[in-house]
């Protein structure tokens, strides 16, 4: 059986990843919805789309390894 000490570290940890996919999906669609730019850099608006996309995902990667457990 886990320590409680091991149960609240790994519980703050996917909570931090939790909170941290919600502010970027949010993100995510704030570009979507309401893009903002200068005309011609949309290669920079897809590239932080991706950007944002990519940590999301690592992130989840995090949470499946962590309720593999």
């Amino acid at each position: 059986m886990a320590s409680p000490q091991r149960q609240s570290r790994l519980y703050a940890i996917q909570e931090h990843c939790r909170a941290h996919i919600l502010m970027l999906k949010e993100e995510v669609s704030l570009f979507i919805d309401h893009p903002v730019g200068v005309s011609g850099h949309t290669s920079s608006f897809l590239k932080d789309v991706e950007d944002k996309l990519a940590e999301i995902s690592e992130l989840q990667g995090i949470l499946d390894v962590i309720e593999k457990e």
